[in-house]
């Protein structure tokens, strides 16, 4: 018995990673005996912080995470030119500009 959710991850893994993880977990998963997989779900049974999911339980996703902190959104302009330079350094291109307005943001703002 398998049972996988969705949920929010913040990471640096490239949409190429996700997808050789799963791959990898697809592979896994075609790879795997009844018995490991019986095995697994007799270890899972047993875990008292891992309770199974009954027949009328209904699962229901979170809209965010317990620990994620929404941001604010903001219109701000900015030059073309500068949000191109940004891109094409990289796809974090909108945490790098966070951060160097962070940097520069007068310090009794932080407060």
């Amino acid at each position: 018995m398998i049972v996988t959710r969705k949920v929010f991850v913040k990471t640096d893994a490239t949409a190429e990673d996700w997808a050789d993880a799963r791959e990898k977990t697809r592979r896994a998963r075609e790879a795997m005996t009844p018995e490991e997989d019986d095995a697994i779900t007799a270890d899972a049974l047993d875990d008292p912080d891992n309770p199974p999911i009954g027949d009328g339980d209904r699962l229901v996703p979170l809209k965010r995470p317990f620990d994620f902190i929404p941001e604010e959104r903001a219109s701000v302009r900015v030059d073309r030119d500068v949000i191109e330079r940004f891109r094409r350094a990289g796809d974090d291109w909108e945490e790098r500009i966070n951060a160097i307005l962070r940097e520069a943001a007068p310090a009794d703002a932080a407060e």
